[in-house]
């Protein structure tokens, strides 16, 4: 009997595919082959945007057209949030809330001996609900692995619906998380991504100050030729205890994802972020200082009820200010229950569009700035691709998050290796291995 699973969003989302994956094949389930109908699918969904919400009922009809008779499960933040539209889509078996995942395995006998129920959760906050007690992290013989270590929101940005879909901060058990990683590490994984909804927040709950910091100091004590990168941390988090780690331990990667969201202090404040664009400057400014090579991405939001064309302008101007080296780019989208949903002032999706548009081109250009300058530079690098036939390139990831071949790599290419830029190709990187 096959399954199948499709997966829209973060690496969280990712991770909780996984761990489904995991729950169904010790039922005896095992993943569709290309071609294959499936006797069970599951779409894992988000809802940070209008468009992915239409992407997602594009992904659920497609699977109820492409598997006749198969059940069929939605999940994830669209299901927490809009259940209801879900629901009307013709072929939905089951809706099944965030927190049940948790407790999936418990769940599929139901759904595949006819007697599925529908699960509707209404738009509110979820309760607290436990980690789940195993995470293997997806490992499957890869040499990149992530591990979700907090999970929930508290912020109520203006724009998000994440905390409704996500619950409030949970944080996993430092102990719990040391072992798991441990357990990795034994099994040759090279890389560790330490994923969150609010990574930076880890420990808040627990009232435990610097939580994060605190967990990236025991873990960098694991032996071994491995390393962490970390997630998104908000501005407000990333403190001198954190830099301190980031760009001085060789075991932590030299990069990090801090969001910024808008360019213009105004716009900050109606979204509801806790910092000016100046503190964030001299964030990232100060960030680049300890490191040259250091990669900085960062998110941005287009389109905010009240952004005026002056304001994004100034924003415009600034940004390539910024030692920034990628945005992850996203028009506005009003989510129902939302602050900005009833705000004044709404921008039109089609300038919404356009005026992400021009963000994205000036995010490329600092992409593409920042990779031409690795040129002659040696970084460790992890293969991100299974070993071809000699004297093919393979795939890997620098520890500042650049993607790249590499020939002739060294044999086997198991961990992480050193390896010097030799050329670049638009966002990629061509290495040669060092000896």
């Amino acid at each position: 009997m096959y399954y199948t699973i499709k997966t829209l969003g973060c690496k969280v989302n990712q991770i909780d595919s996984l761990r489904l994956a995991e729950s169904l094949e010790e039922i005896g389930l095992a993943e569709a082959p290309p071609g294959e109908r499936a006797a069970l699918c599951v779409v894992n969904t988000c809802s940070v945007t209008a468009r992915t919400d239409t992407q997602c009922r594009q992904m659920i009809r497609r699977l109820v057209r492409d598997h006749p008779g198969a059940r069929v499960v939605v999940t994830g933040c669209y299901a927490e949030t809009n259940p209801e539209a879900i629901r009307s889509i013709p072929g939905v078996d089951r809706v099944m809330a965030n927190g049940e995942k948790r407790q999936a395995r418990r769940i599929w006998d139901g759904i595949l001996s006819n007697h599925p129920e529908r699960v509707a959760q209404p738009l509110a906050p979820q309760s607290t609900q436990a980690l789940p007690r195993e995470q293997t992290g997806g490992i499957r013989g890869r040499r990149r692995a992530f591990v979700q270590v907090q999970d929930g929101c508290d912020a109520f940005c203006a724009y998000c619906i994440v905390p409704y879909g996500r619950g409030p901060l949970n944080s996993e058990d430092p102990d719990r998380v040391v072992q798991q990683v441990k357990t990795l590490v034994a099994r040759g994984v090279a890389e560790i991504v330490l994923s969150g909804i609010h990574l930076g927040a880890y420990g808040l709950d627990r009232r435990e100050a610097n939580g994060l910091a605190r967990l990236l100091r025991r873990l960098v004590r694991i032996p071994g030729e491995w390393r962490i990168r970390l997630s998104s941390v908000e501005p407000k988090e990333v403190d001198d205890e954190l830099i301190a780690l980031v760009t001085g331990e060789e075991k932590i990667c030299s990069h990090l994802h801090i969001p910024l969201q808008s360019g213009d202090t105004e716009i900050l404040r109606r979204m509801g972020r806790p910092y000016s664009r100046e503190e964030y400057a001299a964030l990232v400014c100060r960030l680049r200082e300890r490191s040259d090579t250091m990669a900085i991405g960062t998110d941005l939001i287009a389109g905010l009820p009240g952004e005026s064309e002056r304001s994004f302008e100034s924003s415009c101007q600034w940004l390539p200010t910024l030692p920034l080296t990628h945005f992850h780019v996203f028009p506005f989208s009003p989510r129902s229950g939302t602050t900005a949903a009833e705000m004044g002032d709404q921008v039109s999706p089609a300038l919404c569009k356009a005026r992400a548009a021009r963000l994205r081109a000036i995010g490329g250009r600092l992409q593409t700035n920042f990779v031409r300058r690795m040129t002659g530079r040696v970084l460790r690098v992890v293969p991100i691709s299974d070993p071809a036939a000699a004297g093919t390139p393979l795939k890997v990831l620098s520890e500042n998050y650049l993607e790249g071949f590499i020939s002739d790599p060294p044999s086997p290419s198991r961990g992480i290796f050193t390896a010097k830029v030799s050329r670049t190709e638009g966002v990629r990187i061509l290495l040669r291995p060092q000896s």
